[in-house]
């Protein structure tokens, strides 16, 4: 039996309040025609469908277009719920389109009572157990109630791993069999927003550890981390799809890609990638204005985000450089005069951010900042902090 896998759709996913319909809809159809020409059996979709709970129509209209081409070609799929999606939303898409051969799995459910989803396929069944996005707090809450606070990362751990291994108790030797779910593992690579990868583990976020998944499976099928990735400590063949787009700066160098599994039963699987190509490259420039110009031509139709080396404040310059590069979708501006004045001044170190700013203000504009001024950086800043504890 031949199987797609793939995950993280983020369908309705914007890039800093512009539109990507256009690339979602190039990339689906790009995942369509390799299933086509690959001539699988099923496709397997580990969760994070949308992007959101309550997607846009467009957003809708692009994922039940992808389905309806799948359903034309003989496609059987499965759609398992992420932490981005509506578990009610997905009920409600499986009463009707399990008619047309489209299973969701929205809900953990006992593997008798449609834990497990069945495949037919041209020479084989093959059996999923599907496991959606599992809440934290359905295995915090008893910790949290004791006062154990260090111990929630554990108890999540340890009760998602049990919930993968029972999942698999019905897998039988004449069928291929395969775990899918959306979940964190421990010691999985990350794109962090800064662009640099780094590796994921359990009390930094609610996972599970590679040696916790069951032996029983021939390949388990995951989403949820967005960089592409085979795990390697797991006991079965173990993928991370990864996201059809480079979805944010952090994934600027991933190469966005599906996963193809040849299985029968009773054998190790054969498991290969396909790139996919369709999704516009995110680079990200650091330089002056006019080393940015000449570096971002060469870009294409890149989205770029740019950290802007000025000299001192001017108004207006983000807006010059997006106008000269369509491109540029996001503009940090950056002071090294600032920078190293603190660098060569300690003391300038030690002082509060709000100090630092006044500072630089009154060496840039022979002034002290007005009283609004002052309050817009507290506002900012506080921003800042907080957009950076949630990242």
């Amino acid at each position: 039996m031949r199987i797609l896998h793939t995950a993280d759709w983020h369908i309705g996913r914007t890039i800093r309040g512009r539109s990507r319909a256009a690339e979602f809809e190039a990339v689906l159809a790009e995942l369509v025609g390799i299933a086509r020409a690959e001539q699988v059996e099923a496709m397997l979709v580990c969760g994070d469908i949308w992007e959101t709970a309550t997607p846009t129509p467009e957003a809708d209209r692009l994922v039940f277009e992808a389905l309806r081409e799948c359903i034309g070609l003989g496609i059987q799929v499965v759609l398992i719920a992420g932490n981005h999606d509506s578990p009610r939303k997905l009920e409600a898409l499986g009463m009707l389109s399990e008619l047309l051969g489209v299973q969701t799995q929205w809900r953990v459910n006992r593997p008798e009572a449609g834990g497990i989803l069945n495949i037919e396929g041209r020479e084989h069944v093959a059996r999923i157990a599907a496991v959606p996005w599992l809440r934290e707090g359905d295995f915090v809450d008893a910790a949290q109630l004791m006062g154990l606070e260090e111990d929630r990362y554990v108890a999540y751990a340890d009760g998602a791993g049990e919930i993968h291994r029972a999942m698999c108790t019905p897998f039988t030797p004449d069928t291929v069999n395969i775990l899918a779910g959306h979940v964190f593992l421990n010691g999985a690579r990350y794109a962090a927003r800064d662009g640099s990868e780094r590796q994921l583990h359990i009390g930094q976020a609610y996972g599970i550890a590679p040696a916790a998944l069951p032996p029983a499976p021939q390949y388990i099928a995951l989403g949820h981390i967005h960089s592409p990735q085979r795990i390697t400590d797991a006991p079965v063949p173990t993928e991370y799809a990864g996201s059809l787009l480079q979805l944010d700066f952090g994934e600027a160098h991933d190469e966005k890609r599906v996963v193809i599994v040849d299985a029968v039963p009773g054998r190790p699987p054969d498991v290969r990638s396909i790139s996919l190509t369709k999704g516009r490259r995110l680079h990200q420039l650091h330089d002056t204005f006019d080393n940015v110009l000449a570096q971002g031509a060469s870009l294409g139709n890149a989205h770029i985000r740019v950290v802007l080396k000025l000299g001192k404040q001017e108004p207006g310059i983000a807006q010059r450089l997006r106008d000269q590069l369509p491109g540029v979708v996001d503009v940090q501006p950056e002071y090294p005069d600032l920078i190293e004045a603190i660098e060569e001044h300690p003391s300038l170190a030690s002082l509060a951010p709000e100090e630092q700013f006044v500072h630089y203000y009154r060496a840039q504009h022979q002034a002290d900042p007005a009283p609004e001024t002052i309050v817009l950086f507290r506002t900012l800043h506080d921003a800042a902090v907080t957009a950076e504890t949630e990242a």
